[in-house]
């Protein structure tokens, strides 16, 4: 059982309203530019990506709606079939989108077993058909348990860091400050303006 994700999803869908939360900017452009949209997007959410997990040996995935993810559709963002499932739980933080309980489904492996590239680019594509390219339509949540930090990219256009560690939060905040979403930084500096 994994407390922390326990802790968070059991009772929001998303950590966009917690303290903590750090809201980023993606992409950005016109929607006539889908290209130079999606490319930028990735960017932006690979150096997170990277940030995040910088010195990361083992990574957890959070697999929304576990019906679907059950039936093994996750081993495509992995190289190899190695992978732990640590916890499964049912959830009603959604029921504002969905009329029965969420299942969420936690995988962990290896960092280096995870087709990050794949999954990042897929996420971002979501929204966007382009042949060839992988659509991953059901949310994909990155976790690490040592450090007990997520990074939610939610498509193109943005993602969410959070972690109770507001130390470890501030680095991220100063690091990438200018990609915060300007509709939530007023609030985002206050409380991190706080910390010493």
């Amino acid at each position: 059982m994994n407390q922390m994700i326990r802790d968070v999803y059991q009772h929001v869908h998303h950590t966009y309203r917690l303290k903590e939360n750090i809201r980023f900017e993606l992409a950005h452009g016109t929607e006539s530019n889908y290209d130079q949209q999606i490319e930028h997007g990735k960017k932006r959410a690979h150096r997170l990506f990277d940030a995040v997990f910088h010195d990361t040996e083992r990574i957890q995935i959070i697999l929304f709606d576990a019906a679907y993810s059950k039936k093994g559709h996750f081993t495509k963002y992995l190289y190899s079939n190695h992978y732990t499932i640590v916890d499964h739980f049912m959830t009603d933080a959604f029921k504002a989108y969905y009329t029965d309980e969420t299942s969420i489904l936690v995988v962990e492996t290896s960092l280096a077993n995870l087709r990050k590239i794949k999954v990042i680019d897929g996420i971002c594509y979501e929204d966007f058909k382009k042949p060839g390219k992988l659509r991953i339509r059901n949310a994909v949540v990155f976790y690490e348990p040592q450090r007990q930090i997520i990074l939610n990219i939610y498509d193109d256009r943005g993602c969410d860091v959070w972690s109770k560690n507001i130390q470890q939060q501030k680095a991220i905040y100063q690091e990438f400050n200018a990609w915060i979403l300007d509709d939530d930084r007023a609030a985002i500096d206050q409380v991190f303006a706080a910390i010493p």
